[in-house]
């Protein structure tokens, strides 16, 4: 405000100072234009010595907020940095408030907050940040780009399964690959020598006595049971398949791939993009999770490929003794959806195969919250930690003035 009304002031004394011709009013037009270039060369120098150094999380959840941060590193020789005001370059899928810095001390860094809610899946490319001031008059901003091109996944939303649905990835055989720890759901699988690095707690004392070399316990690990998860990703509006009922059912997948790993399964799962079909070999812990979750942020506008050409990817020798969970939002009968041959095939050679189609979905699975609602709830939400205040954007009148 204080940038507009000298703005103003300067305009009325330069129509009087023209129509009067007074020297005193030419001196205060001068002195008005002065000032304003004075500002503009100030909000240059501010900006010029310092860096932004963005923190961020490679991955998130849909409508659960996101915190970004901006470390603010000043380089000047003297002299503070004031009213400075960072924000990210705009994004297509996710808007990041911006965030602002009263103050920042010579030769010293401060890290402000902001908090985005993405309200939708995928993978975002992030391109830069804009520092901006506007000090001291507020009227003529300088601005300086930092490039720093990074990703951020959106992982699906995760909802809540029906009690009972998945069960307990508990084992039913085992594997005769030695396990690394020791304790805990290993078996006995036979006796070996010692060899250096053994625990000691593996020495089986009684057999090591009267031998040159102790001989040690050997344990195998227990193979957990496999779980397969066959996303059907077809859109076809006639059939039910939807783009709204699609996102629901890829939610429900993610939510089962989490669950189940928690549970102790091995997981993999299968689904058809435009262009391929995406066969993910089973695995356990926290890598196959992000893996499974990635894929899924991805998933694209599948209108050519359903979810029989991914099953013929499936080798017999995954499907044995493994269970199958079939997610669809289609709302045709399950032979429709995967076909009679194919839902055979799963039947035979899976040990037991589960069917959640769009009529089935709302009995299994309860899902997140809409995204309409969360975004409304998080915007009316200011960050309120210190030395950061949400700043509005600037409107398309400002008056901007690059700086590097």
């Amino acid at each position: 405000m204080a940038g507009w009304a000298v703005f103003g002031a300067s305009l009325m004394v330069g129509v009087v100072a023209v129509n009067s011709a007074l020297g005193l009013l030419m001196v205060l037009l001068g002195a008005l234009l002065g000032a304003l270039y004075v500002s503009a060369v100030l909000s240059r120098r501010m900006i010029a010595g310092v860096g932004v150094c963005r923190e961020l999380c490679p991955r998130c959840r849909q409508n659960e907020p996101v915190s970004v941060g901006y470390k603010l590193t000043s380089v000047r020789g003297g002299g503070a940095c004031l009213a400075l005001h960072v924000e990210e370059l705009p994004l297509v899928r996710l808007a990041v408030p911006p965030s602002a810095c009263g103050h920042l001390r010579a030769h010293e860094s401060f890290l402000v907050r902001s908090e985005a809610v993405p309200p939708h899946r995928g993978r975002l490319a992030l391109r830069g940040v804009q520092l901006a001031t506007a000090f001291p008059f507020g009227l003529v901003w300088a601005l300086k780009v930092f490039s720093q091109p990074a990703t951020l996944v959106v992982w699906p939303a995760r909802g809540r399964l029906r009690r009972g649905l998945i069960g307990k990835g508990d084992a039913h055989s085992a594997s005769i690959t030695p396990s690394a720890r020791s304790g805990g759901v290993d078996e006995f699988f036979g006796l070996r020598e010692y060899r250096p690095g053994d625990s000691t707690r593996l020495i089986h004392w009684r057999r090591s006595a009267g031998r040159h070399m102790p001989v040690v316990r050997e344990m195998s690990r227990p193979r957990p049971r496999t779980l397969w998860v066959l996303l059907d990703t077809l859109l076809d509006d006639r059939a039910g398949r939807d783009w709204a009922c699609r996102e629901r059912a890829i939610r429900l997948a993610a939510t089962i791939i989490e669950d189940a790993l928690d549970a102790g399964f091995r997981v993999g799962a299968a689904w058809a993009r435009s262009g391929r079909c995406e066969v993910i070999s089973p695995g356990e812990r926290r890598g196959q999770l992000h893996h499974l979750l990635d894929c899924l942020a991805e998933v694209d506008d599948n209108r050519r490929l359903g979810l029989a050409q991914a099953v013929t990817k499936l080798s017999p020798r995954w499907l044995h003794q493994a269970d199958v969970m079939v997610v669809s939002s289609a709302l045709a009968p399950e032979s429709e959806i995967l076909g009679g041959e194919c839902l055979s095939r799963l039947a035979r050679e899976s040990r037991n195969l589960t069917i959640i189609t769009g009529l089935r979905m709302g009995e299994a699975f309860q899902d997140a919250p809409p995204e309409s609602a969360t975004a409304a709830s998080a915007s009316t939400d200011a960050p309120t930690s210190t030395g950061q205040t949400a700043v509005a954007a600037a409107g398309p009148g400002r008056a901007a003035k690059e700086a590097g």
